[in-house]
């Protein structure tokens, strides 16, 4: 009897064990996770009573919005001219008073920006735009986040995407004030918004006005290469806004505001703000992998003038059409042909070759997509096995693919087949070598790159950060060789 009781005793203590450990595990996996608040619904346009004011609505979202400063670290040692610009450019911003030089050598922060951030999870993820927390193409040194509460934190940038210009912040606290996140698809021109930030750093302020228009694209905005589809508003967004929150009459946030279109540089009713649809992808992909992987059909496309839309028997210009297929990419490998119409991806209608493009970048390499598509007047779907964008970015020189010279795609089911690659090989393939590169019988088209500098690499974005200046030691695996390392230098 006795015997028994201790090991009754013993099974209930290991089990309350187990489920201590399962609740500890659960908790750290939490803090490191984004808990969303969503709300699908569409906007309530019924108007059924007059509304006065929209003061409780703010209430409840502006306290879930967030100043950013951020810091760039610099040596005082150097006496350059630029330098000295600089810093008397960024005292005169931030009305700072001058300082005497320091000693050679020595290291100092200096403000550097300005801008506006949206807490979108309890446990400390924000939502802010690339361009304010990076300068010249590099993450800044410092990130500082100030609530409305006055209670300040500093931030750590978990990964940013300048294609798109958003980033994501995680502060080291919880129970936070969060916006909830309604789909950015339903919003209307005629919509009334608001839009919340820090500008010129007043504190927290609110403008209201309507959405002007949406699925606004080619403004230039994001420069070469960049994913625009922005929600246009006549709310008034200044210098210090980007970042900050667009949000429904609900309070629901519908969008980061990003840019403005200023002759002057101050507002003149033209914002744009990245739809939250948009960012939340992004963010998650920020998130999972610290890369976004972009997906790719691996043609180049072109849009469709009313002109070309009438000889083709269009009452309307729809639709992109494929101006080249790039030789054994994903397309090709489909059946694309030159001169396809793609008017559809996965039942969506496509307007244009910029929406067609957005929507694919948003998949991930390896996800099979429906194209309908017209050819010589005929109606036909396709199914493609979406590519790597890897080195088919826009006026990509080989030298700057992630690894010079090799164009990369992810291991898909079907490049596994065509290069007879085994299930337990990992990496990303090597589908073509330029012939401008010479790497002899070392790296050839079907070789598997597995690491890069010791690090695992499982996706094409991965291998373009892994891939550093200098030599690269590669772990990568050939058909007939087996693995072995190869040096590499960039």
């Amino acid at each position: 009897m006795k015997k028994l009781l201790i090991a009754s005793f013993s099974a209930t203590l290991l089990l309350a064990i187990a489920f201590i450990l399962s609740v500890v595990a659960r908790d750290e996996s939490e803090k490191n996770t984004p808990q969303l608040n969503t709300d699908s619904a569409p906007p309530d346009r019924t108007n059924q009573i007059r509304i006065s004011s929209y003061a409780d609505v703010l209430d409840n979202v502006t306290p879930a919005v967030v100043g950013v400063y951020t810091s760039q670290v610099i040596a005082s040692g150097s006496n350059s001219r630029s330098q000295s610009q600089l810093e008397e450019y960024l005292r005169d911003y931030f009305g700072l008073p001058g300082q005497r030089r320091s000693d050679p050598g020595q290291q100092r922060k200096v403000p550097s920006g300005v801008g506006s951030g949206v807490i979108v999870s309890p446990n400390g993820f924000i939502l802010t735009n690339n361009h304010v927390v990076s300068q010249q193409g590099s993450i800044v040194d410092e990130v500082v986040v100030k609530l409305t509460d006055g209670r300040e934190f500093e931030a750590k940038v978990v990964g940013a995407d300048a294609p798109t210009d958003v980033a994501v912040l995680k502060i080291h606290a919880q129970d936070l004030p969060a916006a909830t996140l309604t789909n950015s698809d339903h919003m209307r021109v005629g919509d009334i918004v608001f839009a919340i930030g820090n500008p010129l750093q007043v504190g927290t302020t609110v403008t209201m006005g309507i959405v002007s228009a949406t699925k606004r694209t080619n403004l230039g905005l994001l420069g070469l290469g960049g994913y625009e589809n922005f929600i246009q508003t006549d709310a008034s967004i200044n210098l210090g806004n980007s970042g900050g929150a667009l949000v429904d009459a609900q309070g629901r946030l519908v969008g980061i505001n990003t840019a403005i279109m200023s002759r002057t540089g101050g507002n003149i009713g033209l914002g744009f703000a990245i739809p939250v649809n948009l960012a939340r992808n992004i963010m998650s992909s920020l998130v999972d992998k610290g890369v976004v992987e972009r997906g790719a059909i691996g043609v180049m496309l072109e849009g469709m003038t009313l002109e070309m839309a009438q000889e083709y028997g269009f009452e309307r210009p729809k639709g992109a059409i494929v101006r080249e297929v790039v030789r054994g990419k994903a397309g090709d490998r489909a059946g694309l042909k030159k001169a396809d119409i793609i008017t559809s991806v996965d039942g969506r209608e496509i307007s244009n070759y910029a929406q067609l493009r957005l929507i694919i970048s948003q998949k991930s390499p390896g996800t099979k997509v429906i194209l309908d598509v017209i050819r010589e007047s005929t109606s036909r779907k396709i199914t493609v096995t979406l590519g790597s964008l890897g080195s088919l970015a826009v006026n990509s020189s080989p030298e700057d693919w992630p690894v010079p010279g090799l164009e990369l795609e992810s291991a898909t089911t079907e490049l596994r087949e065509m290069y007879k690659i085994p299930q337990e090989v990992k990496g990303v393939i090597v589908t073509s070598v330029h012939d401008d590169f010479d790497y002899g019988t070392q790296i050839t088209e079907g070789t598997v790159i597995c690491e890069i500098n010791g690090d695992i690499t499982n996706s094409v974005a991965k291998a373009e950060i892994l891939f550093q200046s200098g030599v690269n030691r590669l772990y990568i695996w050939r058909k007939g060789v087996g693995y072995r390392f190869v040096a590499v230098r960039k």
